[in-house]
């Protein structure tokens, strides 16, 4: 055996030969007589950062733009009225002269200055069937004028008044009655002046 082994402390020595040129004696080498234990590694998973969202260019434009202007409380929205006017004015037989308390016409005046958008009213004056067509034409343009005059004469404007008679045209009743004032009587819804249906929206707190 060319190298001896003995214990040496805990584990073996085994003397190995070394040919050097100048040293006449072998190295002594100790080997552990169990191998060593074993290492562990712990591996710990580590959770990676989110990533930032990625916006497009006009996307940043708007993020930007909100963060620079604070958002806006919401208006509420307007209430609306709608209302609608109009008239139908009666006259006595044979007659173009107005009641001096004429209620409805006094709204309608007040809701024209109110509302300038409204830009032309009709006025349309009629008669009965008794009487010639051309003196009823004469009489139911007098009749839309009265009425016509009244506005004007609470404050809008007459170029906004649009009067015109139509005679005896589209008669509201008929009448067959054989005497002459029963006839007058039936026939007095025909004998009016209407004013066109006038609707506006107005805001309402």
């Amino acid at each position: 055996m060319s190298s001896a082994a003995f214990a040496h402390g805990h584990g073996w020595a085994v003397r190995i030969p070394y040919y050097y040129p100048y040293y006449g004696y072998y190295p002594y080498y100790v080997y552990p007589l169990y191998p060593p234990p074993p290492v562990v590694l712990e591996r710990h998973y580590v959770q990676p950062a989110p990533q930032p969202p990625q916006y497009r260019y006009e996307e940043r434009q708007e993020l930007s733009q909100a963060q620079v202007i604070p958002p806006q409380p919401a208006r509420p929205e307007p209430r609306m009225e709608r209302i609608t006017l109009s008239a139908q004015e009666l006259f006595g037989f044979d007659e173009a002269t107005l009641r001096s308390s004429q209620p409805r016409l006094d709204q309608i005046a007040d809701l024209m200055i109110r509302n300038p958008q409204i830009e032309r009213v009709r006025i349309t004056g009629y008669t009965d069937r008794i009487g010639t067509a051309s003196y009823n034409l004469r009489l139911s343009q007098r009749r839309a004028d009265a009425v016509k005059r009244y506005l004007i004469g609470k404050g809008v404007d007459g170029k906004r008044l649009a009067a015109a008679g139509k005679g005896k045209a589209d008669p509201v009743v008929q009448c067959s009655d054989k005497k002459m004032a029963d006839l007058i009587k039936c026939l007095a819804p025909n004998r009016r002046v209407e004013v066109e249906q006038i609707t506006v929206e107005r805001r309402v707190r």
